[in-house]
């Protein structure tokens, strides 16, 4: 039963932080080879993350044990079609997805060490790793003809949510472990979500963006801000996390429409 454990991500959340803008890039724009192939190789990538935390022994011991095998040989799988992808991906960009790409890549090299000291949850890491995710807006719309700064606002959007999604998650666990954050970590999206959708308003109303990218920030901030209102318990963590996905689908309609 051990040999057929699944070898992909168990950090669920992660899936809609590598999806969501994904999905935004290559909608908004045209699904060129080029886009393509950076979604594919985000993906790859993505996927690579459990059979490294098997060898790694974050995952343990005796999953380390048992499943080192298929974990080396899937990640040399994903690892080579990753590259494949990658390389192929900016052979056929033009100059501006290929500048583009550097965004994600680089917060994939800040993650690394993190990553290396198996502390890839912690909230600094996990911040860096949606900025890296979030980022793939930029290789992926680019690369289909979409405007640079439509391309950075959608991945501002997606930033900001995803960062207030965690830092929910993050503030939660606090209130119920000591020992998990700092007293002040609970309050933390209730400051942050009104105070990042205040800025944005205030962009707008300067002509500085457009007014839908307040209207995408509002439901992963109304989530936000009720469940740490509400102080809900940990084992109502999933709870949270459909929710905030389901802000997701409604922020990646109005980034779509508008």
């Amino acid at each position: 039963m051990a040999q057929r454990r699944s070898l992909l991500p168990r950090e669920y959340g992660a899936y809609a932080e590598l999806l969501f803008p994904l999905t935004t890039g290559l909608a908004l724009g045209r699904p060129t080879a080029a886009a393509v192939l950076f979604a594919a190789a985000a993906v790859a990538w993505f996927l690579m993350h459990e059979p490294f935390a098997v060898l790694t022994g974050v995952r343990g011991a005796r999953a380390r044990e048992i499943l080192s095998a298929r974990a080396r040989a899937r990640l040399r799988m994903l690892l080579g079609g990753g590259a494949v992808a990658g390389l192929a991906a900016v052979l056929f960009a033009d100059p501006d997805a290929r500048l583009a790409v550097l965004v994600p890549i680089s917060c994939g090299v800040a993650l690394a060490p993190a990553v290396l000291r198996g502390r890839q949850k912690t909230l600094g890491a996990e911040i860096v790793l949606i900025a890296a995710l979030s980022g793939m807006v930029l290789p992926v719309g680019l690369a289909g003809g979409v405007e640079w700064s439509l391309a950075w606002l959608a991945a501002a959007v997606w930033f900001v949510s995803f960062v207030l999604g965690t830092v929910t998650v993050h503030g939660i666990k606090a209130a119920h472990k000591q020992t998990f954050g700092t007293r002040w970590t609970p309050y933390v999206p209730v400051v942050l979500a009104p105070m990042l959708v205040a800025i944005a308003a205030l962009a707008a109303a300067a002509g500085a963006v457009p007014p839908a990218i307040v209207a995408a920030l509002l439901p992963s901030s109304v989530v936000a801000v009720v469940f740490s209102v509400l102080r809900v318990h940990p084992r109502r963590l999933r709870i949270v996390g459909w929710s905030l996905v389901t802000g997701n689908v409604v922020t990646l309609v109005i980034l779509l429409a508008a």
